[in-house]
């Protein structure tokens, strides 16, 4: 089906985020340090409580789409559905977003990985999962791992880990997002989009250092596919940008070489 470019626009013109918390981060996310987008470098960046990483050659303007993209989607489940309450839920109204500003999701369904594999700690399950899911891709793991190496690195108090702690988890429940945005074809823009939801039977605390295993926890994931039509992403980036603006400075992390 082809994209319409005005029903896309109605959508987000329709969207309200008033009452989404702003001014929660002590120091701006984007004044503490770090590096600009550069389409030179493999490149990551907390959006919410979705981590995401760019390899090398994908563009800044494309990057900048995606992460905006990202954010809106967060922003819009985060007040329509309470985590606590129906986590599943979340994650369908965060895909919706995406849909409506031309996201193609193409998801492989929920997997309990509770049982499967060896990995303890949830930083380990990640990268057994996007192994799986990347299949026979070593560069394309490569930045994911290092990606995941350098916020188990980070120290508990920076912005990055205040964002990502803060919106993925929340007593006994976490829920993230990992996405691998690699090189765009001529049209379109392909995105490897991993979401993960834990519970557990106590509060959970450091989700990426949590030992859900030990734990007696559950850890499911749903990893797909998402393509998206080139023309759409850069269309509506000034768009969905002028509605997430106010709240980049507390839910965008710096960017950060990988």
């Amino acid at each position: 089906m082809k994209f319409d470019i005005s029903l896309a626009t109605a959508f987000i013109k329709s969207i309200d985020l008033s009452g989404t918390p702003r001014g929660i981060l002590g120091q701006d996310a984007a004044t503490d340090g770090g590096e600009v987008f550069d389409e030179a470098k493999s490149q990551a960046q907390v959006v919410g409580s979705g981590v995401f990483s760019f390899a090398q050659g994908v563009t800044t303007e494309v990057r900048e789409a995606i992460s905006d993209s990202a954010l809106l989607a967060q922003l819009v489940a985060n007040k329509q559905v309470s985590l606590d309450d129906r986590p599943l839920n979340w994650f369908t109204s965060y895909s919706n977003v995406l849909q409506n500003v031309g996201w193609t999701l193409q998801e492989g369904g929920w997997i309990d990985y509770t049982a499967k594999g060896t990995a303890v700690e949830v930083n380990e399950k990640i990268v057994e999962v996007m192994t799986v899911a990347l299949g026979p891709a070593p560069a394309a793991l490569a930045i994911v791992t290092a990606t995941i190496e350098a916020l188990k690195a980070m120290d508990a108090n920076s912005p990055w880990i205040t964002i990502f702690s803060r919106e993925s988890q929340k007593a006994k429940i976490a829920r993230f997002q990992i996405g691998l945005v690699e090189k765009e074809e001529a049209s379109d823009v392909f995105v490897s989009l991993l979401a993960c939801l834990i519970e557990a039977h106590n509060n959970i605390t450091q989700v990426l250092f949590f030992k859900f295993k030990d734990a007696g926890a559950s850890f499911r994931a749903n990893s797909g596919k998402v393509s998206i039509n080139r023309q759409a992403l850069t269309q509506m980036g000034p768009a969905i940008r002028d509605k997430i603006r106010s709240y980049q400075a507390d839910y965008l992390s710096t960017v950060l070489d990988v």
